[in-house]
C-alpha cells in the first residue's frame, strides 16, 4: 500500500490487464487496447512518467458509460450512484439508475477524433462533467477521458468477469472488487466441477443467425460461450463454425444431435420471437414438419435464449449484469440441462423460446432490490463429485447443494427479492434418448429392489418361525403354560 493508500491485488485469469501500485499513483494497463491509465490521489499530476497515455484523478465522482457491462460492474461495486451520462439513457436496465436525470453522451467520434482535440474537457462529445467514460474503444469521446472495456466474447466468462477490478481501481475499489470476483470465481469453479460427472451429459450448441443479402448460419464458438457450454458438462461443443455458414441445409445437418440450442439472434418481433427464429433458421413452426424432422432439440422445443430478463421496453439485461457474474449465468444454463441439480434455484436470464408465452420477466423492484442487490450477492457452493445428472441426484441435489435460496414465508429469496416461476409449458426434463435412458434405468432399479425386499422378508419370516419352533420345542419340558402356549398356538379348522 502506498503513500494514497492503494490497494494491491493480483490478477488471475490474464484477462488482459494488470494493475501496478506505485507511491502516488497506479498503472493500470490495456494491453489488447494498448493504453496504460495512469491514475492518481494527489492535487497534481505526477510528472516524469514514462508509459502513460491518460491520467484521471482518482477516486473518480461521475462517470458515462458506452458498454452495458459498465453499469453491471457499477452496480456490483455499488457505485451506480456515479453514472452521470450514458449514450441512450432509455437502453440502460439498470433501475437503481434514475435514467430521466442522465445526459446523453454525445455522438461517438471515434473514427474522426484524429481531427478532434485530445485535451480533457474539449473532447468531442463527452460531457464535461464526467471524469471517466467506459467504452468498447480507447479512442471514443475524443479519447481523453475514454477507457475500454471489452465487448466481444473473445475472453472466458472468468477473464471478462475479472474486469471489474479495472472499473474498480477508478474508485480506490479494487480490494472489495478481488473479494466479490475471488467469491465468483470460487463458486463458478465449484459448480463447473459439480457437473464434470454426468451419466449421459446434454448435447448443446450456441447459434446464432445472421440475416441480409445473404443470410448465414452460425454455431458459436468463441471462448465466452464454448466455455460456458463445457462448464455446464454438455458435449458436442467443440463444433467449428461452417465452411459456409450460408449453407442452410449444412447447418441443419450439424446441428440435428442438439437435445437444446442456446440462441443469440437479434430477434425483432417481440412476443412473435419464436415463428420468427422458426422462419430464420428454416425450420417449421409446426415440429411434425420440420425438417430435418430428427432434429432432437425440436421435439421440445428446446429453443432458448438470455434475454429473458428485460426493461420495461424490453431492453434485455444480459449484456448489461450477466458479464460480471459468470458464476449466475452458468446456473442458469446448468438449471435448464440439468434440472435436477438445484432444484431450488431460480433462473435470472435464460427464456425458453419454444414456448406459446414469450414474455420476459421484466426488472423492478419485486425482483430486484437497489439496497440489497443480489449482484453483489454470492452463496456459496458445495462440491458434489457424486452427480451425475440422474433423477436419483434430484433429492441430493435439494439437500447437499448448498447454492440454495433462503426462502421466506413469501416466497421470496434472501435477498427479498421476488421468486420467479418457471413458465407452465417449459420442458421439465431433458429430451432425447439419455433422459429416455435415464428413466428406464431408475425403474427396472426400482423393480430390482422390490423383488430384493420380498426375497429378504420371505427368508426373514421363514428364520423366525424356525427359531420359535425350537423354543417351544424345548419349553415343553417346562410346561406350557409358563411360555403361553395356549396363546400361540393356530386353532385348527376342521372340515
Amino acid at each position: 500500500m502506498g503513500a494514497c493508500g492503494f490497494d494491491t491485488v493480483d490478477v488471475k485469469t490474464s484477462p488482459g490487464f494488470t494493475i501496478t501500485v506505485n507511491d502516488d499513483y497506479k498503472v493500470v494497463e490495456d494491453a489488447v487496447g494498448k493504453t496504460a491509465y495512469g491514475l492518481y490521489c494527489g492535487d497534481s499530476q505526477p510528472t516524469g512518467v514514462d508509459g502513460v497515455d491518460k491520467w484521471f484523478h482518482v477516486p473518480v465522482q461521475s462517470v458515462g458509460i458506452r458498454i452495458p457491462a459498465a453499469s453491471g460492474f457499477l452496480e456490483a461495486l455499488g457505485k451506480s450512484s456515479a453514472i452521470a451520462a450514458a449514450a441512450d439513457p432509455a437502453q440502460l436496465t439498470n433501475i437503481c439508475v434514475d435514467t430521466s436525470k442522465l445526459a446523453t453522451l454525445g455522438e461517438d467520434t471515434s473514427e474522426s477524433s484524429s481531427s478532434s482535440s485530445e485535451s480533457e474537457g474539449e473532447s468531442t462529445g463527452t460531457d464535461p462533467s464526467v471524469d471517466v467514460v467506459f467504452s468498447d474503444t480507447t479512442d471514443s469521446d475524443g479519447g481523453a477521458k475514454t477507457v475500454r472495456l471489452p465487448s466481444d466474447d473473445s475472453l472466458t466468462p472468468l477473464q471478462k468477469a475479472e474486469w471489474i477490478k479495472v472499473v474498480a481501481a477508478f474508485f480506490n475499489e479494487e480490494k472489495s472488487a478481488d473479494t466479490l470476483f475471488t467469491s465468483i470465481s470460487d463458486a463458478y469453479e465449484c459448480h463447473r466441477s459439480n457437473l464434470q460427472h454426468l451419466s449421459g451429459p446434454s448435447h448443446v450448441y450456441w447459434v446464432e443467425y445472421d440475416g441480409g443479402t445473404k443470410p448465414t448460419y452460425n454455431i458459436i464458438d468463441t471462448p465466452y460461450q464454448k466455455e460456458l457450454l463445457v462448464a455446464t458438462g454438455a458435449t458436442n461443443t467443440t463444433k467449428t463454425p461452417l465452411s459456409d455458414p450460408t449453407d442452410q441445409a449444412a447447418f441443419h445437418d450439424a446441428v440435428k444431435d442438439a437435445e437444446f440450442v442456446v440462441d443469440q439472434t437479434d430477434l425483432k418481433n417481440y412476443g412473435m420471437r419464436a415463428s420468427e427464429w422458426y422462419e430464420d433458421f428454416g425450420y417449421a413452426s409446426d415440429t411434425t414438419q420440420s425438417s430435418p424432422a430428427d432434429a432432437k432439440f425440436l421435439l421440445q422445443r428446446n429453443i432458448w435464449r438470455t434475454d429473458g430478463y428485460t426493461s420495461k421496453t424490453g431492453v434485455s439485461n444480459f449484456p448489461e449484469f450477466a458479464y460480471a457474474r459468470p458464476d449466475l449465468v452458468l446456473q442458469d444454463l446448468i438449471s435448464v440441462f440439468e434440472p435436477t441439480y438445484n432444484t431450488s434455484y431460480r433462473r435470472h436470464w435464460m427464456l425458453w423460446l419454444g414456448g406459446t408465452n414469450e414474455d420476459a420477466v421484466t426488472i423492478d423492484s419485486s425482483n430486484y432490490d437497489c439496497k440489497s442487490p443480489w449482484l453483489a450477492q454470492v452463496a456459496s457452493c458445495s462440491a458434489r463429485l457424486d452427480f451425475t445428472g440422474d433423477d436419483s441426484d434430484a433429492a441430493a441435489g435439494a439437500s447437499d447443494d448448498s447454492e440454495k435460496d433462503a426462502d421466506d414465508d413469501n416466497g421470496n429469496d434472501e435477498a427479498g427479492n421476488e421468486k420467479d416461476t418457471d413458465d407452465d409449458n417449459e420442458p421439465s426434463e431433458k429430451s432425447g434418448s439419455s433422459r429416455a435412458g435415464k428413466i428406464a434405468g431408475g425403474v427396472i432399479g426400482a423393480a430390482a429392489l422390490v423383488v430384493l425386499v420380498i426375497v429378504a422378508m420371505h427368508y426373514i419370516n421363514r428364520h423366525r418361525r424356525r427359531a420359535r419352533i425350537r423354543a417351544l420345542s424345548g419349553a415343553s419340558e417346562l410346561g406350557a403354560e409358563s411360555f403361553g402356549l395356549h396363546e400361540t398356538r393356530r386353532p385348527r379348522i376342521y372340515s
